[in-house]
């Protein structure tokens, strides 16, 4: 009896392993990068992958991924080594379909959850949420971040949205970020110094309404040290919306400055006060 269990055990480990391989050759790569490019495509915005696979339990990784704006190709979204997708089979009866997935891109590595209302219209996705640990900030595009447009140094955080209106695509969410090891590039050189070196900073930052809070922007050197507050009110050309902040520059040293400072203008060209 023991070896008939034994048997079994053994041919159900056979046939599932040639079913899980006959799946991995037979997989239909292209077709399924086309059908993926053309779902991107309708949300607006560009895919490249250099490759596509099939990755366990229910999902897809792809090589070498390249997101672009559709709008203005010359700025990108995402760039990555590696992108894995897994569809969550229980999402399947909610109105909102999970995908979860993981990356290695720009130094570090990327996690989380995006919700869609199907996987033929991805325009925009209803949610999602966002783990990412040791990135290389200067190799960002500032397109995608502009609150930390200028900032060099690794970072790691978590951000979260919800979608209040699709027809709008006006949405809800945070941003927390932790700095370490960079540099700030100062809007308008301050007493001949062009940008801040700091060993720690802080970014915390929510919208809603087409408006984005920053509740705290705090990057700390040996030097300087530097904090803002306000508001950006948001534009359709990211480029173009309007900053209101305000805070304080310190600069250390024989003689200690303490300046306060506001910053208007847009993300594209801001303007700077030192009072």
């Amino acid at each position: 009896m023991r070896f008939v269990k034994n048997r079994i055990l053994w041919i159900t480990v056979y046939a599932t392993g040639i079913t899980v391989l006959f799946l991995h050759l037979l997989f239909p790569s292209q077709l399924v990068l086309q059908r993926l490019e053309a779902a991107v495509n309708s949300a607006g915005y560009l895919l490249e992958a250099g490759s596509l696979r099939p990755s366990l339990p229910l999902g897809i990784k792809l090589k070498d991924v390249t997101v672009h704006f559709a709008q203005v190709p010359s700025d990108i979204l995402f760039r990555g080594e590696s992108v894995d997708l897994q569809f969550n089979p229980f999402s399947i009866f909610r109105k909102n379909k999970t995908i979860r997935f993981q990356s290695n891109a720009y130094g570090g590595s990327f996690e989380g959850r995006a919700d869609v209302l199907s996987f033929e219209q991805i325009n925009p996705p209803a949610g999602g949420e966002i783990y990412f640990q040791d990135i290389d900030l200067s190799r960002c595009s500032p397109a995608v971040i502009p609150l930390i447009r200028g900032i060099t140094g690794r970072a790691r955080g978590s951000a979260f949205y919800v979608l209040d209106n699709p027809a709008t695509r006006i949405s809800t969410g945070k941003m927390i970020l932790f700095l370490v090891e960079g540099s700030y590039a100062l809007p308008e050189p301050f007493l001949g110094i062009s940008r801040i070196e700091y060993d720690r900073g802080e970014v915390n930052a929510k919208w809603q309404n087409g408006s984005v809070t920053l509740e705290k922007f705090e990057i700390f050197g040996s030097r300087m040290k530097c904090s803002l507050q306000g508001d950006i009110q948001l534009a359709p050309r990211l480029e173009e919306s309007r900053l209101n902040l305000k805070g304080v520059l310190e600069i250390s040293g024989s003689n200690h400055v303490k300046m306060n400072v506001t910053v208007g203008g847009t993300l594209a060209s801001p303007s700077v006060r030192y009072i």
